[in-house]
């Protein structure tokens, strides 16, 4: 156990507490007490981190900050939550190949169910390479089969067509002679 230095011996190591009664009085220190070295000072300009010219710190709160004592710096404040962000968008090309395969039942038929199931592969590959920032799978699946049922239809109704003008030419063709 290290017992403090008497009065008057010539310990360099010595400091005075913030208490001490006069300049040449001196207060012993317990010795469970650590004494912790003093920050070296510091240059022009520069301030030390928990002092009151330090930009960004405070000291501990309850403490006011006092010439030769040192604060423990706060907590610098937590970082904002990170921004989110973009939300996912539709695939354009979804969209126009279930508009297009939509389009086909009521105008030319056949040419635009063909280009919408191009839209629609076009955008399927879109999607999948997107890592699912872009969506639409609904939409092309649904444009896939209406432009798929619209072209059976078409195509069942030609085939119907065909067969009725060949029965007629054959009916016709057996009548006159």
């Amino acid at each position: 156990m290290t017992q403090p230095p008497e009065s008057g011996s010539d310990n360099t190591n010595e400091q005075p507490t913030p208490d001490s009664t006069g300049p040449g009085e001196e207060q012993q220190v317990p010795a469970a007490t650590p004494q912790w070295p003093s920050p070296p000072p510091s240059g022009p300009g520069e301030s030390v981190p928990g002092s009151a010219e330090a930009p960004g710190y405070a000291g501990q709160p309850g403490q006011t900050s006092q010439p030769g004592q040192s604060e423990y710096p706060a907590y610098p404040p937590y970082p904002p939550p990170p921004a989110y962000g973009p939300a996912p968008q539709t695939s354009n090309n979804a969209v126009a190949a279930l508009v297009l395969s939509i389009v086909s039942w009521v105008f030319c038929p056949i040419i635009p169910a063909i280009i919408a199931l191009v839209f629609a592969s076009k955008a399927r590959r879109e999607i999948l390479a997107s890592n699912g920032w872009v969506t639409g799978t609904g939409l092309v699946t649904s444009a896939k089969i209406v432009a798929w049922i619209n072209i059976g239809f078409w195509a069942a109704m030609t085939i119907v067509w065909i067969f009725i003008l060949v029965i007629a030419l054959i009916s016709g063709a057996i009548n006159t002679s």
